[in-house]
């Protein structure tokens, strides 16, 4: 079931994070930094989180947030599904989940942004399985050998 995350949520997400290998165990401050931010209300109205939950446990997220400088366009900082729940359409569900809200609210374009290391193929399939399209590829910019890469998806 997709809901809005709670508060309640956090550790569980952060947990979750961390098995899905977007963040080793000691790098989770930013995201706890976000995720508080989110529910103090010190980020814009705009800033969406939702949970994935199975048998009342989180088991997949998603943050999405406007782009400010930009007429209608959205940027999806962040999507992980916990490996034990991989490969049930789970990240599909929850892509469709934002892209149905942004749809219903008027907006035009969802981007989503992406490493260009191998260890990320299969991030970059997932996209394009979804629909996106790889709109670029910015050499280096992560690190040294490590390019970003950019996928969008039109809205309307």
């Amino acid at each position: 079931m997709i809901r809005p995350t709670t508060p309640d949520d956090s550790t569980a997400l952060i947990a979750l994070a961390v098995a899905a290998g977007m963040f080793a165990a000691n790098e989770t401050e930013a995201l706890g930094k976000v995720l508080a931010d989110y529910f103090s209300g010190n980020l814009d109205d705009n800033h969406m989180w939702i949970t994935d939950e199975e048998e009342g446990k989180p088991c997949g997220v998603a943050y999405y947030a406007p782009d400010p400088m930009a007429d209608r366009t959205w940027y999806l900082y962040m999507i992980a599904v916990h490996p034990n729940c991989q490969r049930q359409g789970r990240g599909k569900a929850l892509i469709q989940h934002v892209e149905n809200a942004l749809r219903a609210s008027g907006e035009r374009l969802l981007l989503v942004e992406t490493s260009g290391l191998p260890k990320y193929d299969r991030a970059r399939a997932f996209y394009i399985k979804c629909g996106f399209e790889q709109e670029a590829r910015i050499r280096d910019y992560w690190a040294a050998g490590d390019d970003k890469v950019v996928f969008r998806k039109a809205l309307i």
